[in-house]
């Protein structure tokens, strides 16, 4: 089987008459090796990245993590809104590596624990994060990877959370489209010559991060783009993508809880949770929704970065799944009465614009790739600085209908919401950034926004800053 290119064995040690071998040649050198040699140290820093590797590249481990320290505030009308805080919003460690031409990542999260409260109840002995194994016999042209990791729906759920633009995904991938972030499954995709094309499809549990499959069935879920212009080879507009995503499932009667919906500073609009209070009095009935039934989602991108300094993102998403309210009062034992089957509909679209004032793009990775890191050529890279600031506008319009009417329904109702924000980001390397944004959230709907704007003491609107320093190593 061929080794990928950047971890072919080196060269054969030479002979005792033979010349002494030459030292490795700077990174700048027309004749520096494309891949580390026997000569190189097998241990260090290569550019920003640490290694530890055998002579030969046939074992490479890659050590990492990231810490992401985030700030919350409010402009409070009233103190129904989150609290303002300082939190630990992940604290991974992290370690890649190939061997030969086989590939893995092992992540945990010391700030993520399983759910709370879910229903059916997540394995609670780990919080793992990204895990998986894979093969790449022919380099980047075609890998199988198997485990949990970031769902190929978007472009922004491909993106890893360390190099996303703002502090959070945009509430039209996080919130609406792929809630859960992270599937556990197994996924085929490839990387075309000269980045002209990339594609990926994958079979998943589709329940989430951190469960087994609660109801043995399986979700397709699959994304793939093309550059045109990398095609023509028009050079400045080769990062050009245009692209799309697809989700099909189907959930069984397993009671595992449709996602609540929330702003990047955690304002829910969304609880799949009420409660049923009698007329004359007695016991609340608790009401949870459930997925049950068909899902379908498809989603279209579009990726304009121009000469590294300054582009437009936008993506769109539409969705179907079907679900059912149920009387969760026996939910500790397994046991859920249906009170109506319901639906929810609608879609989701975000675009942004952004301009680098001090560095440019290539201080981070691509976008929405998220392929193994490959151990190159040694060589020193200088950190550099980078200063970019963003604008983005974003709109969620769904509605969930129930075939039957249930007193105190929180969750049924149209929701629109608009969403404005800006950021501004500092870079130094891709390893460490600070990170500020203002968000704007405008709710508006039917019924179905009532119980988000009674903690608003009725008012439409809710301003967020939010502040993250965080390093990536």
């Amino acid at each position: 089987m061929t080794l990928p290119e950047s971890l072919e064995l080196a060269p054969a040690p030479a002979a005792p008459d033979a010349p002494p071998a030459q030292p490795a040649q700077p990174a700048s050198s027309p004749d520096a090796p494309s891949e580390m040699t026997a000569a190189d140290p097998l241990a260090g820093f290569s550019g920003d990245t640490a290694y530890l590797r055998s002579a030969d590249n046939s074992f490479i481990m890659m050590p990492n993590g990231r810490l992401q320290v985030d700030g919350y505030f409010y402009k409070r009308d009233t103190d129904k809104m989150p609290a303002p805080s300082f939190l630990l919003r992940r604290a991974r460690l992290e370690v890649a590596g190939w061997v030969g031409p086989f590939f893995y990542n092992i992540a945990g999260d010391f700030a993520l624990g399983p759910p709370a409260a879910a229903d059916p109840v997540a394995q609670s002995w780990v919080a793992a994060s990204d895990d998986f194994v894979g093969v790449a016999p022919w380099g980047n042209l075609a890998m199988l990877q198997v485990g949990q990791f970031d769902a190929p729906f978007t472009l922004e759920n491909r993106t890893s959370d360390k190099y996303i633009d703002f502090m959070e995904r945009s509430t039209t991938v996080r919130a609406f489209g792929i809630p859960t972030n992270k599937e556990v499954g197994a996924m085929v995709n490839g990387l075309l010559p000269d980045k002209v094309a990339y594609y990926s499809l994958g079979v998943f549990n589709g329940d989430g991060q951190n469960f087994r499959n609660v109801d043995s069935k399986f979700d397709v879920i699959g994304r793939a783009w093309v550059a045109p212009f990398a095609m023509a080879n028009m050079k400045g507009l080769e990062s050009i993508e245009i692209g799309g995503s697809m989700w099909l499932g189907n959930r069984g009667d397993s009671g595992l809880l449709l996602a609540s919906q929330s702003t990047q500073g955690g304002f829910t609009f969304l609880d799949p949770k009420w409660k049923i209070t009698p007329a004359g009095g007695g016991s609340a009935t608790p009401v949870e929704v459930h997925q049950n039934g068909k899902l379908r989602a498809f989603a279209a991108e579009l990726n304009v970065p121009i000469q590294h300094r300054f582009g437009f993102r936008a993506e769109y998403v539409r969705k179907s799944q079907e679900l059912a309210a149920d009387d969760a009062t026996n939910a500790g034992s397994g046991s859920l009465t249906m009170l109506s089957a319901g639906k929810l509909t609608g879609w989701s679209g975000y675009a942004q614009a952004w301009m680098w004032l001090l560095g440019d793009d290539t201080i981070l990775p691509e976008p929405g790739l998220e392929l193994q890191p490959r151990l190159k050529k040694f060589h020193t890279t200088e950190p550099r600085h980078g200063v970019v600031v963003l604008a983005k506008v974003e709109r969620i319009d769904e509605t969930v209908t129930f075939a039957d009417s249930l007193p105190s329904n929180a969750v049924a109702g149209t929701r629109k919401i608009m969403g404005y924000e800006l950021g501004v980001n500092y870079w130094y390397s891709k390893r460490y950034r600070a990170t500020f944004n203002y968000v704007i959230n405008h709710l508006g709907g039917d019924e179905g926004i009532a119980s988000a704007e009674k903690k608003l003491d009725g008012a439409h609107t809710e301003q967020e800053f939010l502040f993250r320093l965080a390093v990536a190593l």
